[in-house]
């Protein structure tokens, strides 16, 4: 069997970058497509228009910025030489759609389905005139996890993301990059809940304990010459080669790439870190993706995806949530777009250095190389000449009290 994958030139802003050169879980979304294809068997061709296509026995063909699993690829070529005729990809609505930020995405809607750019075609005697696909209807949903919110936050009192193995998501902005990487960390736990009796219990024996925790830290894979304190706690995660964590670090159903460095009492869950990044001792990510290369001493990063060479010192604040209780927007193409989601950090362009003290709102990105330092008048230069201060007095200390002079 063959695939096609149909050529665009979109780019990725504010990087600038092709989505096939975007990175998803440390791989390229191009070697990430031709890997998965070629474990099933699937011989990847070079980008034809679709009208170019001449292939007598079945095939599929997809954009070039379509990211997806194995496990949905295989449910989708599965499911259509059942139907044996031509179909197009399409999912059914619910959890999935509601967070994988559909609203950035170049994709059709329709009240039962969402359709995606991926199409398969039967052996030339089965498709039949006319060429017109039939929507096979995908359900993702597997499972959730659920995170409890206080009332005044949200008045569903509680948060639910999927998890899943079944990914299908269309890289069309910065919001779907970032929200591929955090659904392919989830689908390691699907993948868990899914897994034989038999490999469960081997986990369970390997921990000694089936307390979850102690079963979830066996699953850890770590790569060669790492460095890691006796006192760390590692679970669900794969670490790189020439890794080093400090004391204390916590480590959480998150990728770390390889010669990355992670101070002490640092926090990393549920995030991707590519190659070479630091990640200063006390500071920590949640839900963020950061390019080869990114530096981090912020207290914590939120939702957030830093591109490459990128600089957080410490004193960023990260802001992911609306006081208004609205969704977040994105610009896309010059105009806002509503996420559908109720917190979404920010986006990072290549070398891009924020100074301590920036403060950043929810949704916004940054283009690429710019430095960013807060007003001097919130910054210190010179001490100790009056004038040199704005807003400086001095104060001549007595012994009863404090006199402005």
């Amino acid at each position: 069997m063959k695939a096609y994958m149909i050529k665009s030139n979109k780019t990725i802003e504010p990087f600038g970058d092709h989505p096939l050169d975007c990175l998803i879980n440390n791989r390229s979304l191009a070697d990430t497509q031709k890997e998965i294809l070629l474990k099933m068997g699937i011989e990847l061709q070079p980008e034809p228009y679709v009208g170019q296509i001449d292939n007598p026995d079945e095939y599929i063909f997809f954009e070039d910025s379509l990211f997806f699993s194995p496990e949905f690829m295989q449910q989708f070529i599965k499911e259509s030489r059942k139907l044996k005729r031509s179909t197009i990809c399409a999912i059914k609505p619910g959890l999935f759609t509601l967070r994988s930020i559909l609203s950035t995405q170049d994709i059709k809607k329709f009240p039962d389905r969402v359709e995606y750019r991926l199409q398969y075609m039967p052996a030339k005697e089965l498709r039949g005139e006319p060429f017109v696909p039939e929507p096979l209807i995908i359900d993702p949903d597997q499972f959730s996890e659920v995170t409890p919110l206080p009332e005044h936050v949200t008045d569903t009192k509680e948060f639910h993301f999927p998890y899943t193995d079944s990914i299908i998501i269309q890289i069309d902005h910065w919001a779907n990059l970032w929200v591929a990487n955090i659904f392919v960390l989830f689908s390691a736990l699907a993948r868990l809940r899914k897994a034989s009796p038999l490999k469960l219990l081997i986990l369970a024996l390997k921990a000694r304990s089936i307390n979850k925790w102690k079963i979830l830290s066996k699953t850890n894979k770590i790569g060669r010459n790492c460095d890691i304190h006796p006192t760390a706690y590692i679970e669900g995660s794969t670490i790189g080669d020439n890794v080093t964590i400090g004391a204390g670090s916590v480590i959480r159903m998150s990728t770390i790439g390889s010669g990355t460095s992670i101070g002490s009492n640092s926090t990393i869950e549920f995030s991707v870190l590519g190659e070479g990044c630091t990640i200063d001792s006390m500071a920590g990510a949640f839900s963020s993706v950061m390019y080869p290369g990114a530096v981090s001493s912020t207290k914590f990063l939120f939702t957030s995806l830093c591109g490459k060479n990128t600089f957080l010192a410490d004193g960023v604040i990260v802001s992911d949530y609306r006081f208004d209780g609205k969704n977040i927007s994105v610009m896309k193409n010059g105009n806002p777009v509503d996420t559908g989601s109720l917190a979404l950090g920010i986006c990072l362009g290549h070398d891009v250095y924020l100074g301590g003290g920036c403060v950043t709102e929810p949704g916004r990105s940054i283009p690429n190389g710019l430095r960013i330092t807060p007003e001097k008048a919130r910054t210190i230069g010179k001490c100790g000449i009056k004038g040199d201060i704005p807003g400086y007095q001095r104060v001549k200390k007595t012994a009863k009290h404090n006199v402005d002079i």
